[in-house]
């Protein structure tokens, strides 16, 4: 374009022909003919076609015998495919965020070039996509916490700004802005400074990633709050066998996170001990370091399903619950595996892993990945990891007899190149066996700065009851058995309550002082207060509600229903409740 009107028609034809055949033909072969990176959820999409869409609307008009089909079209669904799969509609993008941002680092040209030349626009998808950076990780300190191939140093949105300039996204103008540093070239093309900013420090900030499976627990936005941040969804490109690996910070320390120091070109343990299971904070079945195979793309074909995701998730008013069903990357050894997290805002949480074995017993290891052996202390009660005078503290509740160890973890190239001197690196490891029936692994993670943490708790038959800072909570020992505690008749997962509303995760039935608060067809998760009902559940439900007269009304996220019927012996009312999250109120 610089030369264009410097070159003579022979110059111009020979550079056009070196175009075709050297970027957009060769393109078309490679990834619209052959299909390469199938899936469609890899960066190199975006820049492979990016050269060939920018050549061809360099290209366009200049002469009439130019073939522009199949080239144009081919190469312009294959970006919008990668658009369609790579990035949540909840907000998030599927690779780590060194990939986003080398992903946008082509689109940002490509995009706007597709809008002005042929007034095609493929940015909707993509305006969003950008809030997992602020909400999963400590946006305060520049900080997100990735999973797989990335970093965590959140850099200026310079490949943003085309974005910011077509949208003109209040929060994207203040998320821009809070990066920027210095004037860059896209400063100049777009305006970045005279926009709507609008911080996210009055949004909550617990927030669920439904499609990529990334679980967000905070509590609040400043520098030294609690963040846990746990990936429990389908494979993309760069990522790792990670599948229900977690963040932990919390007190302006971070407690769990992802090992580092690798790279995949130089490192003989990248493949072995950086990309396998064994170096995240997940389960491992039997020992075995490579226990998670890869499992199926989010959207590639019909019958390909076999993937993690978010079972059940819910943000109430004093807690939180979120469910990552992660056993079908476990090479068939176990008919299910759920990674259960109940957060008790602010700072506690009980995590309920769950293991129903295949055809044999199998042990679970659990791992909690931090940065050095010596900050571990490992014990049967309660284990503990120290950062910057603040403590971790793991209290394992159940079972009562497991193997808890901590345990050196490899250096990896860069660690051993850049930093030393060395110091020994670790993980703490918590092991236990199914023993013919489903495993519950009950660990509570809650932090001090120094003092032995609130929390008591007593093995009872089928469940566990405890209180945690005045909390109280109960959880299953017999998932999908009924129990009887402290007023309740439940087969709920989980439960939290005080005198004024109640919290069941994974229920079926539930009853307080002999009275129905609600029964469902299928599994939900719901906080009950009142006449109010805040629900999730995965399909349509027949619930049955306790009521203490016919009601008047009936209230579904703000709009009358109909077709419910009000039982006057049972003192109850039925109703189809649809699919996903609501809030039910009965006058």
């Amino acid at each position: 374009d610089l030369l264009y009107d410097l070159m003579n028609e022979k110059e111009l034809e020979q550079v056009r022909n070196a175009l075709r055949e050297q970027v957009v033909e060769a393109c078309h072969k490679g990834y619209v003919e052959d299909d390469l990176v199938t899936n469609n959820t890899s960066n190199w999409v975006a820049h492979v076609t990016g050269g060939s869409m920018m050549c061809q609307a360099a290209m366009y008009g200049d002469d009439e015998k130019i073939e522009i089909e199949p080239y144009f079209t081919g190469v312009i669904l294959k970006a919008y495919d990668m658009i369609q799969k790579s990035i949540g509609s909840d907000g998030a993008y599927g690779e780590g965020y060194g990939y986003y941002n080398f992903t946008m680092l082509s689109l940002s040209k490509t995009l706007p070039a597709m809008d002005n030349v042929f007034k095609i626009d493929m940015s909707e998808r993509v305006k969003g996509s950008y809030k997992e950076l602020i909400w999963a990780g400590n946006v305060k300190k520049k900080k997100t916490y990735y999973f797989g191939d990335s970093s965590g140093d959140i850099n200026p949105l310079t490949n943003w700004a085309w974005l910011l300039a077509k949208h003109k996204d209040p929060l994207l103008g203040w998320f821009y802005n809070y990066l920027k540093k210095d004037e860059t070239v896209m400063d100049v093309l777009y305006e970045t400074e005279n926009v709507p900013m609008d911080d996210p420090f009055k949004e909550n900030p617990v927030k669920f990633f439904r499609e990529i499976g990334t679980t967000v627990f905070k509590s609040g936005w400043e520098k030294d709050d609690f963040i846990f941040v746990m990936r429990t969804g389908a494979f993309y490109n760069h990522q790792h066998l990670d599948q229900g690996s977690f963040w932990f910070s919390d007190r302006g320390s971070v407690f769990i996170e992802e090992r580092h120091g690798s790279t995949y070109y130089l490192d003989p343990y990248y493949q072995s001990w950086y990309t396998q299971p064994v170096a995240h904070s997940t389960i491992l079945i039997d020992h075995n370091h490579q226990s998670q195979r890869v499992g199926d793309p989010l959207v590639f074909a019909d019958g390909f399903k076999n993937h993690a995701f978010i079972y059940h998730f819910f943000d109430g008013s004093d807690a939180a619950f979120s469910s990552g069903d992660i056993g079908d990357v476990y090479w068939g050894k176990v008919k299910e595996m759920r990674r259960n997290v109940l957060y008790l805002k602010p700072r506690t949480l009980l995590m309920l892993d769950v293991i129903v074995p295949s055809e044999k017993d199998v042990d679970a290891t659990l791992l909690y990945q931090t940065d050095y052996l010596k900050d571990i202390q490992a014990d049967q009660l309660e284990s503990t990891i120290t950062k910057e005078n603040n403590i971790l503290h793991i209290k394992h509740l159940y079972p009562e007899k497991s193997e808890i160890m901590a345990m050196e973890t490899p250096h990896y190239i860069y660690t051993i190149k850049e930093e030393p001197p060395l110091v020994r690196e670790g993980m703490l490891t918590v092991t236990a066996n199914t023993g013919g029936k489903p495993l519950v692994m009950a660990n509570m993670l809650t932090t001090t700065e120094g003092e032995e943490p609130d929390i008591s708790y007593q093995n009872n038959n089928g469940y566990v009851f405890g209180v945690a800072d005045g909390r109280n909570f109960i959880f299953s020992t017999s998932p999908g058995d009924y129990y009887n505690s402290d007023n309740f008749i439940t087969d709920a997962l989980i439960l939290t309550w005080d005198s004024e509303k109640t919290f069941a995760a994974i229920v079926k039935s539930l009853k307080r002082d002999g009275k129905l608060l609600i029964a469902s067809d299928i599994p939900i998760t719901c906080e009950i207060s009142g006449k109010s009902i805040k629900y999730y559940h995965q399909e349509q439900a027949d619930v049955i509600i306790g009521v203490e007269n016919e009601p008047v009304s009936v209230l579904l996220n703000g709009s009358e229903v109909t077709g419910w019927r009000y039982d006057k012996k049972d003192g109850s009312i039925k109703i189809k409740l649809p699919e996903g999250e609501g809030t039910l109120i009965i006058n």
